[in-house]
């Protein structure tokens, strides 16, 4: 079972992700396939993940990335259903806390900025600004949990950034967590104009859960398979 789950879990988790979009594209029929195949992407990326023989030999920082995924899974189940926003969005917080610290420790926000660090700092920020302005009147009194959430996830894409500037993570932070952390942006801001302004302005825009859930499978994947080449490192370098 370990064995299959290595060579095979991220073509399990490709299959699962194409098979959810295609019951989106089917309609609400299929909503209990949605569901379903949604709720098990991330278990599939956590059992990847923990089946790696390189998990065992890493340092214990790697609990911080299962405890994020773990939060992420529960962000799924909970955002399925509309009175459990709040908590949803909460569990994603948690994801993006404990992404954050895993980054941290790879290279710690003490240690110099790069000026790609500097820059996608402000532009950041300057998104999370242009966000509020924008929402804030159709969010009501949710704009201000949407906006902590909105500053952990770009302060995670941020030290993305930052962790390259360890030498060996350098490659992987450009390959796959700065990516996989636009992606989750890109994902959660046409959720939020969706769910706070489109629709309640009478724009429906046919599948657009199929853009959501696509940047969202991908960002997902991306940062896992980053954890999965980064810890292969750390395992080694202590076998050294």
């Amino acid at each position: 079972m370990k064995t299959m789950i290595q060579k095979w879990g991220v073509t399990f988790y490709i299959l699962l992700l194409s098979v959810h979009l295609y019951a989106q594209v089917l309609g609400d029929t299929f909503s209990t396939l949605q569901f379903v195949t949604k709720i098990l992407l991330l278990p599939i990326l956590m059992f990847f993940l923990l089946a790696q023989d390189s998990f065992t030999k890493a340092p214990n920082t790697k609990w911080l990335l299962i405890v994020a995924l773990f939060g992420s899974f529960l962000g799924d189940v909970l955002l399925t259903y509309p009175n459990l926003f709040i908590v949803g969005m909460v569990a994603f917080m948690t994801t993006h806390i404990f992404n954050i610290l895993f980054f941290n420790k790879q290279n710690g926000i003490g240690q110099p900025k790069s000026n790609k660090f500097k820059s996608f700092a402000i532009v950041l920020l300057a998104f999370c600004v242009l966000i509020f302005f924008q929402l804030k009147a159709a969010m009501g009194g949710l704009i201000y949990p949407v906006l902590v959430y909105m500053v952990l996830i770009c302060s995670s894409a941020i030290m993305a950034i930052h962790a390259g500037g360890n030498t060996k993570a350098t490659l992987i932070s450009k390959l796959f967590w700065f990516p996989g952390m636009m992606f989750f942006i890109s994902s959660d801001t046409v959720l939020a104009f969706n769910k706070f302004s489109w629709e309640k302005s009478g724009l429906h825009i046919h599948n657009i859960g199929l853009v959501t859930m696509l940047t969202y499978g991908v960002a997902q994947l991306l940062l896992v398979k980053g954890f999965e080449l980064y810890l292969k490192q750390q395992a080694a370098a202590q076998v050294d």
